[in-house]
């Protein structure tokens, strides 16, 4: 059974990787000029910062002993919309070494992310707990098999533009 601290202990290390890659996006957005780019980055850093926010509504109220059975449950996988990447986007990221390595980053996070909110989860005592972790993995699930498709396109263009050739 896990302790009030170990509860509290657990959302602050949640808390440190959202804010992690809030930055990591931030950064991104900030470095590049194309909108498209720009955009997509910004749209991860907000999805983060809500992540943070609602990480920081349970930590508030679980340290005050209020019942989190009432909390807000809008994190909803039908507020995300299915990203279609242009080929200009892909190119932005895999001619930019800066982006494709922001890319790169942020798929460690968002992995280490869905592997700690699984922990969680099946940790969690209270069916309002497991189903806010649960909809944490949906979430970044989401965003890593998003970010594994740019890696896998940003590195296809990678190649060609630099002509390497197998042996």
């Amino acid at each position: 059974m896990a302790t009030k601290t170990d509860l509290m202990r657990s959302i602050k290390k949640a808390m440190q990787g959202e804010m992690d890659s809030v930055t990591i996006y931030k950064s991104a957005a900030g470095y590049s000029s194309d909108p498209e780019v720009k955009e997509f980055f910004l749209s991860r850093m907000k999805e983060e910062e809500t992540h943070y926010n609602y990480l920081l509504e349970y930590y508030k109220m679980i340290s005050e002993d209020k019942d989190i059975s009432n909390i807000s449950t809008d994190l909803v996988l039908e507020n995300l919309v299915d990203t279609i990447f242009s080929s200009t986007f892909i190119k932005r990221v895999g001619e930019d070494q800066v982006l494709f390595s922001a890319i790169s980053a942020a798929l460690l996070l968002e992995k280490d992310a869905i592997d700690f909110y699984s922990k969680c989860e099946a940790e969690a005592e209270g069916i309002t707990l497991k189903s806010f972790y649960g909809m944490m993995v949906k979430w970044e699930t989401r965003h890593h098999d998003a970010l594994v498709e740019i890696q896998k396109e940003a590195e296809e263009y990678y190649w060609q533009i630099n002509d390497f050739q197998p042996f």
